[in-house]
């Protein structure tokens, strides 16, 4: 049944974001360390090493390690976050999460979702030039369209156009729940940066925690928003929209 004001339930949000990879720790903080923690910790410590002999700006290495760095990490993100959100559909509905077949969907779908976020980032960074608060318009409107395209078997176009009608109504709620994503992400990066102040080796690990944490909590974070926003408008519960993924 869907909530007669039509709008997203913070509480909700969190307390399934939090449910789902407290139920799945094994499935979200490792695959989230395995795909993008331990990767960026790597790129980080290559590029370290060779700045420290070289100089950051005069060797070439650290600029070709950084620009295979960005395609690695652009690649892992995606994957990542769409497996996540395939797992956390999974999880909502009270099904059981096959890690093989959520990375499967996310790898079919990567190129259509690797379009859909070069455009979200090149909408945000315009609407950011235009005095901010247009990207953050965007951000909003915009933040639940990788999960439609997951679910909704949608286009590109068609997933952005559906995450603007899903938030609707919710943008002042969602803003809320971004910046307690982004305090909860701070006070995890402040715990590490102190942590990293010791040596490289620290500020490396510290860096893989931080990565792995964030990454599971942006993926299921996302998903949550999404499932609660088709709850709120249109009374659809967790375990349609887990179906298409049967």
């Amino acid at each position: 049944m869907a909530d007669t004001a039509g709008k997203i339930d913070i509480g909700r949000v969190l307390s399934n974001t939090f449910g789902v990879i407290g139920r799945n720790p094994v499935v979200f903080l490792g695959l989230s360390l395995l795909i993008v923690g331990l990767p960026n910790s790597v790129v980080q410590l290559i590029q370290g090493n060779a700045a420290a002999v070289t100089g950051a700006f005069a060797s070439p290495t650290v600029i070709i390690t950084g620009l295979l760095g960005f395609f690695v990490f652009l690649f892992l993100s995606v994957i990542l976050q769409a497996t996540l959100i395939v797992a956390t559909l999974n999880d909502l509905a009270n099904k059981e999460i096959n890690l093989g077949d959520c990375v499967s969907q996310a790898i079919r779908k990567f190129w259509p979702l690797l379009g859909l976020g070069l455009l979200f980032g090149l909408g945000i960074a315009l609407g950011f030039l235009l005095l901010i608060v247009p990207g953050v318009i965007l951000y909003l409107m915009w933040i639940v369209a990788a999960p439609v395209m997951m679910a909704e078997d949608k286009g590109i176009m068609e997933s952005f156009k559906r995450s603007t009608e899903l938030t609707s109504g919710s943008k002042g709620m969602i803003f809320l729940l971004i910046i307690i994503f982004v305090v909860a992400a701070a006070i995890i990066g402040g715990i590490g940066g102190a942590i990293g102040v010791f040596s490289v080796t620290a500020s490396v690990i510290a860096a893989t925690i931080i990565n792995t944490i964030t990454g599971a909590l942006q993926g299921a974070g996302i998903a949550s928003i999404y499932v609660d926003l088709r709850t709120a408008k249109e009374g659809t519960d967790s375990g349609t929209l887990a179906d298409v993924f049967s």
